[in-house]
């Protein structure tokens, strides 16, 4: 059998632990003139650029990656490939990176960073706390789940999802689905926190009336795509002040042209797509390729089929 892995993700001392753990398999580091692989281990971005048709032998795809909205799974399936992702390995990381940009807000970090290069002691009264507060996650599945987990110990009053089917969530108070659903969270919402996936139903899905439906004292947050928020109302909502404030792992387009009215706005944080960042990234998908591994030689399923 022959597998290709794309190193470069795995780490340089973890890439050699595959190869001695499962030393009966064949592995390749590079795809040109190995189609036969049965198994890719692949970055999406390097998954895009080549021709699957070309790969007859292809059985299964390991994504690297969370996000596959730039990846044609039904065609793959088609084709009787199986696809799945890397659905757990960066949740904690974007995590911790909604709450910082909750904090930046709530604690006006921009201000008293500017107070201290002018060397001005000017306290703010009332800043604002998680504590009591409403958070509402649209998307429940492991970063939602993450988030929801934290917010407990930040002592959020009420924490609820928007999923499409309605079944009790780990560490949720509520969960609501469909549009009167929809419509409950996110006015209910002192934090808006977007975890979706982007499809055909996501796309906009944070148009002109949901933000209308926001608070105007709310904040959203978005680590998802920025295709499933309308930017450009986004913006319009922002500088009339009819939302709080905009944290923003994810554009569109990305990067961000410096055109963009986003740079200037006072109100809004932005982050180059590196919500996920962490120094245990590619040990988490080490032990998820591992752990994949495992069961897809042993003749299972692998973990994460989307």
């Amino acid at each position: 059998m022959k597998i290709f892995v794309e190193k470069k993700m795995m780490g340089k001392a973890n890439y050699p632990k595959i190869l001695e753990q499962f030393s009966d398999v064949n592995f390749v580091d590079t795809l040109e003139d190995n189609f036969d692989v049965e198994v890719m281990i692949i970055m999406n971005s390097t998954l895009k650029n080549i021709n699957i048709d070309k790969y007859k032998n292809l059985k299964w795809i390991q994504l690297l990656m969370a996000g596959y909205d730039n990846v044609d799974v039904k065609a793959y399936k088609e084709k009787g490939v199986l696809v799945s992702n890397a659905r757990d390995i960066f949740s904690t990381s974007i995590a911790e990176d909604i709450f910082s940009k909750i904090l930046f807000f709530n604690r006006n970090t921009k201000f008293y960073l500017e107070s201290m290069k002018n060397q001005v002691w000017s306290p703010i009264k009332k800043e604002p706390e998680i504590y009591g507060s409403t958070i509402s996650i649209l998307g429940t599945g492991s970063i939602g789940q993450e988030v929801a987990k934290r917010m407990k110990a930040f002592g959020a009053n009420r924490i609820l999802g928007f999923k499409n089917i309605h079944t009790s969530v780990p560490y949720f108070d509520e969960i609501y689905t469909g549009e009167n659903g929809l419509e409950t969270v996110i006015k209910e919402a002192d934090y808006l926190i977007i975890a979706l996936p982007l499809n055909d139903k996501t796309y906009h899905l944070i148009d002109k009336q949901k933000i209308s439906w926001m608070k105007e004292n709310a904040v959203l947050i978005n680590v998802a795509r920025g295709n499933i928020v309308d930017q450009d109302y986004l913006i319009e909502a922002l500088k009339q002040k009819l939302i709080r404030a905009a944290g923003l792992d994810v554009t569109d387009p990305e990067p961000l042209p410096k055109t963009s009215e986003l740079w200037n706005l006072d109100n809004v944080f932005i982050t180059p797509h590196n919500a996920s960042s962490s120094p245990y990234m590619k040990q988490r998908l080490y032990k998820m390729v591992i752990q994949n591994l495992s069961l897809y030689l042993a003749n299972q399923k692998p973990k994460y089929l989307l």
